[in-house]
């Protein structure tokens, strides 16, 4: 498994070398903020293009409605092709992270069972490990039991000879170790190293000294006031479960002897702390470029902090690109609710504009107009009633583009609106005024029963977040008296 991750992120590597520059210029002008990934994209379009892949997204044709409701006036081909892209790339994205966490997870685990029956005790201190494993315990007849088990693994245990030998092994460890940065015992400056446990073992070690103002349990020497040297005896312990075993030492402790870098390291605070005082009221605080004829040289430490997170499965990059489809769908409803909000002022204004003796088409291309002049935020409905009022001023039919109208909208109330006045314009028809304004007067009571559910739906919505704040107002009321009462 490790070698097919591997061909995997090297295929990667050289597919996206491949195509960095691939239709750069269909991305170019690009959002960014809608599309993070948009570096990513000529991998993508090079997927969509160039492999198998482009012949099965050829059919996927259920979004092409969608697309053309979210992006009116704009080339079916490009913002479908830039959509299926998008996904392409962040499922890629996802295979990438989750291929990458397999590869480490591959490296970093090790089999439990080992030549075919064989399981590793745990390691030095390392105590006891549960394992689960599948047992199945047969004969010829078949099998006689087949069930999960758990395993309570024990670190093996020294036997008596072996304890001797990891004793000896610790007191020489202790001696290689516990002086520190001093010479020798007979002339201790700087603190000592009381190690608490024997590496490659399961031995630990606790201390105790004679004289704790000049050397403390854990090996810390204070001997900056100290006048004259002085003798401390030290004793570690060396314990193994119920065994133990002491081990004595002396040392011969003098006063602290500092040196050149700890003299430096005393004259830069001194120095510091001089400055800290004298630039209190100033807005800056200087660093010395010198300590006593040596040279000083700063720097900002750098931050070599890097954070890999290895999140999201291959399932996760397959649902990623259904999801998307799912938040298209929610646009196109954001959509269409939008529209049946519009609805009704639109009806209204092409009554008002045809009663006032405009004729349909000047209506049409009056309320358009007044859109582009007076209105700044985008709006479906009108940006549907601009491409129709564009298609009467450049000569279409009246009756086409009323239907084209209809046809792009695919909502109910704006089909009996396409036709209404389509059917006027081929047969003619007194009464269109009148069609008109009952249109009108139901459009505002379905606008009334849309208005009415979306405040139902808000309310549904806000009922999960009230629960909440019950629930941390209950907390914060009953928490302290329980409290108090020793719950």
């Amino acid at each position: 498994m490790v070698a097919i991750n591997i061909i995997f992120l090297f295929l990667f590597l050289i597919l996206w070398i491949k195509t960095k520059r691939y239709d750069i210029e269909s991305i170019q002008e690009l959002d960014d903020k809608v599309h993070p990934l948009k570096k990513m994209y000529p991998l993508g379009l090079y997927l969509c293009d160039k492999t198998p892949l482009k012949g099965l997204l050829d059919k996927i044709i259920y979004i092409d409605d969608s697309l053309k409701a979210l992006h009116v006036g704009e080339p079916l081909n490009q913002v479908k092709r830039i959509y299926i892209c998008k996904k392409v790339v962040l499922t890629v994205v996802i295979l990438l992270l989750t291929n990458l966490f397999a590869l480490g997870y591959a490296i970093k685990e090790e089999n439990i069972i080992f030549n075919g029956s064989y399981i590793k005790r745990p390691g030095e201190n390392e105590g006891s490990k549960s394992i689960t494993l599948d047992v199945l315990v047969s004969e010829d007849n078949g099998p006689i039991l087949e069930e999960e088990i758990t395993l309570e693994v024990k670190e093996a245990e020294y036997d008596t000879q072996e304890l001797e030998r990891k004793f000896a092994y610790g007191k020489q460890y202790i001696d290689k170790k516990v002086l520190g940065n001093n010479v020798n015992a007979d002339e201790i400056r700087t603190n000592l190293n009381f190690v608490t446990g024997i590496p490659e073992t399961k031995i630990r070690v606790s201390w105790e000294t004679n004289n704790i103002k000049l050397i403390d349990k854990d090996g810390t020497v204070y001997n900056k006031s100290l006048l004259n040297s002085e003798l401390v005896e030290v004793t570690a312990t060396l314990s193994y479960k119920d065994t133990k075993e002491l081990y004595t030492m002396f040392f011969k402790v003098f006063p602290k002897e500092y040196t050149k870098e700890e003299l430096v390291r005393i004259r830069l605070q001194e120095i510091l702390r001089e400055e800290d005082i004298n630039s209190k009221k100033e807005t800056v605080f200087k660093l010395p470029n010198s300590i006593d004829e040596q040279k000083v040289t700063w720097a900002e430490k750098e931050d070599h902090t890097t954070a890999i997170l290895f999140i999201f499965g291959t399932l996760a990059g397959v649902l990623i690109f259904i999801i998307m489809d799912q938040n298209l769908i929610s646009l196109v409803d954001k959509r269409n609710k939008e529209m049946l909000m519009d609805y009704p002022e639109i009806i209204n204004k092409f009554t008002l504009l045809v009663g006032a003796g405009m004729s349909l088409s000047n209506a049409w291309i009056k309320i358009a107009k007044d859109y582009k002049e007076k209105i700044a935020k985008k709006r479906f409905a009108y940006e549907e009633i601009n491409i129709t009022a564009s298609e009467l001023m450049l000569g279409t039919s009246e009756v086409i583009a009323y239907e084209r109208f209809g046809r792009r909208v695919k909502l109910l109330p704006y089909l009996r609106f396409s036709s209404l006045i389509a059917q006027n314009v081929k047969k003619g028809s007194g009464e269109l005024l009148n069609q008109l304004e009952l249109e009108a007067a139901e459009a505002f009571e379905e606008r009334k029963e849309l208005a009415k559910r979306l405040g139902e739906e808000a309310a549904t919505k806000l009922l999960i977040p009230m629960v909440l704040m019950l629930l941390i107002v209950l907390s914060i009321i009953m928490v302290p008296g329980m409290l108090s009462f020793g719950l």
